[in-house]
């Protein structure tokens, strides 16, 4: 496996470790957790766009046949994030109410859990394929 691909999901592990511990906080811990988790999905997407998405569209602009699925991820991803962030800005200033909290929270969880499932057994393999 790849050096990028590891990093990645030992990234996607990490995630989940803080949004696990954010489950589990409470008020008075959760601003921290929700600043660190919200810095490493930033960073973490930055990486992609540089890394890994810049590959697919390389090779795209060189006329090389890319799963049209995988282009799909980039665009897929724009939208996921703006709900991440969005999510992340509401609670910035700590949580109000932990019944609206949880909702929100099990929804981000959700989405994000079955995007980042789908990036490892679906995209990292076809980058894998093509640039390893």
């Amino acid at each position: 496996m790849s050096k990028l691909i590891n990093e990645l999901l030992e990234e996607h592990k990490k995630l989940f470790s803080l949004l696990d511990e954010l489950r589990n906080i409470g008020k008075e811990g959760a601003k921290e957790k929700l600043f660190e988790s919200k810095n490493l999905f930033l960073s973490h997407l930055d990486k992609e766009d540089r890394l890994l998405y810049s590959k697919f569209n390389e090779a795209q602009n060189l006329g090389v046949n890319v799963e049209e699925n995988v282009l799909k991820f980039k665009e897929e991803m724009e939208d996921i994030s703006k709900d991440v962030v969005n999510f992340f800005d509401v609670y910035k200033a700590g949580i109000a109410d932990n019944i609206q909290f949880a909702k929100d929270f099990g929804k981000i969880y959700s989405i994000l859990k079955i995007r980042m499932t789908k990036e490892e057994l679906q995209l990292y393999p076809v980058y894998e394929k093509h640039f390893e």
